[in-house]
């Protein structure tokens, strides 16, 4: 048994009921939830969980790769194992970081189908996004203006962001999905996917916009980190 993660079949979803599986003061731990646990380059989700009429901030959520663990800064009721508790997602935090995302990915998806660069890691904040894209050669002006409008001009086309999943077999049998995964093959037996427009399929775990006209205008800020193993876009969103 595990945590569901409802978010992933559904990241428009604020809402949420789950049972209490596990309590210790701020360390609660549900069966099923909508707040995203920090992960992937994803932050966690702020929120609020609501037991017995009073509300409980929610200031961190993590996974311990089978339960996610939803911290408050109050000490929960210690004999709630068992309880169906109600929980709600902090939209604007959970929104901005979505928009983030799917950005991320398209400029990950470009940079792969333009230059044959891998995204090496991305994180993204609540003001501003970046990721570390890896390949040979020099990036040079002329490809990171390209990048960043034809990122934007696939935001404009208003693309929606589509989910599949797919097999750890059909994964590995697959040389292009591995590749641009930078040969990372997923631990899970159900592997989740995303696709945007004509850009190389992308596996996610985290949460993004329905269609990417929500993303808004796309701003490569002008430093440009370059190091030995990758070269790192910060973005910011308008």
């Amino acid at each position: 048994m595990k945590t569901e993660l409802l978010y992933q079949a559904d990241p428009f979803r604020k809402e949420c009921d789950g049972k209490v599986v596990f309590v210790e003061f701020t360390d609660l731990i549900v069966d099923s939830t909508v707040l995203y646990p920090t992960g992937d380059g994803q932050p966690n989700d702020k929120g609020s969980v609501s037991i017995d009429g009073k509300d409980y901030e929610i200031v961190d959520t993590w996974q311990d790769g089978t339960w996610v663990h939803l911290i408050s800064l109050d000490t929960y009721p210690q004999n709630i194992v068992g309880k169906i508790v109600h929980q709600k997602v902090n939209w604007d935090v959970r929104y901005i970081h979505m928009r983030f995302r799917t950005a991320l990915y398209i400029i990950g998806g470009l940079a792969y189908k333009q230059m044959g660069a891998t995204v090496r890691i991305n994180e993204t904040y609540d003001d501003q996004a970046w990721i570390d894209l890896n390949f040979d050669g020099e990036f040079t002006d002329e490809q990171l203006r390209k990048l960043e409008s034809d990122a934007n001009a696939i935001v404009q086309g208003n693309y929606e962001v589509k989910y599949s999943y797919v097999t750890r077999e059909q994964f590995t049998s697959d040389p292009e999905m591995v590749k641009i995964n930078k040969g990372k093959i997923p631990d899970y037996d159900k592997i989740r996917m995303v696709k945007i427009d004509d850009l190389p399929i992308q596996h996610d775990i985290g949460t993004q916009v329905a269609k990417t006209g929500e993303v808004g205008k796309i701003v490569f800020k002008p430093t440009l980190v370059k190091g030995k193993l990758s070269k790192r876009v910060t973005i910011t969103l308008e």
